[in-house]
């Protein structure tokens, strides 16, 4: 029988190893993860709409709130399809509320709210502490005052007629709102 010697690897001086790495060498390693992330991040925004705002339909919860038969239902009828209907919510609590959010054309967030909360309170709650007006705005068959600086809002337009409360509120232009507001019949 015969034996094979078999001799040790020679040691390997890892304190020389990383020395002899370079900054070269470590953005190297960086770019090889950094370029295939973004070139899906790019994939998937461009060519599979991973930007695109994500709709619903709210018209079963307008449904479930006239239904309820707490109030008088206001829903946009002829909206331009650019406003976005992206979250929506009817409670049936006491007091009754609708929330309907949408993306307005201009890519910034408002919403409608509908309630038959008495107006102070529910003004105060939403709006802050009870804002002023600054002027009043027709658009469709409501008279809106036109609402500020109200509390994390933005601007807001708020109608109480007809036994109820309605808010068009956020970031979105004061035009985009009163769009939307003169589309609620």
């Amino acid at each position: 029988m015969t034996t094979t010697e078999h001799t040790p690897p020679p040691s390997v001086n890892t304190a020389a190893l990383r020395l002899a790495r370079t900054p070269g060498d470590m953005l190297k390693a960086v770019l090889m993860i950094l370029v295939p992330v973004a070139l899906l991040f790019a994939l998937y925004v461009f060519f599979f709409g991973g930007n695109n705002v994500i709709t619903i339909d709210p018209s079963g919860t307008y449904a479930e709130a006239r239904a309820a038969s707490r109030f008088a239902v206001l829903q946009p009828v002829g909206l331009d399809s650019k406003y976005k209907p992206v979250s929506s919510a009817f409670d049936d609590g006491t007091p009754a509320t609708l929330r309907v959010g949408y993306v307005a054309p201009d890519g910034a967030g408002m919403q409608l709210v509908e309630t038959n909360q008495p107006a102070d309170a529910f003004l105060k709650s939403e709006l802050g502490a009870l804002p002023a007006t600054s002027r009043s705005v027709q658009a469709g068959p409501l008279t809106w005052g036109l609402v500020t600086n109200a509390k994390n809002v933005g601007t807001a337009l708020v109608s109480t007629e007809g036994g109820r409360t309605v808010i068009v509120k956020g970031e979105a232009s004061r035009a985009e709102l009163t769009a939307f507001a003169a589309s609620l019949h």
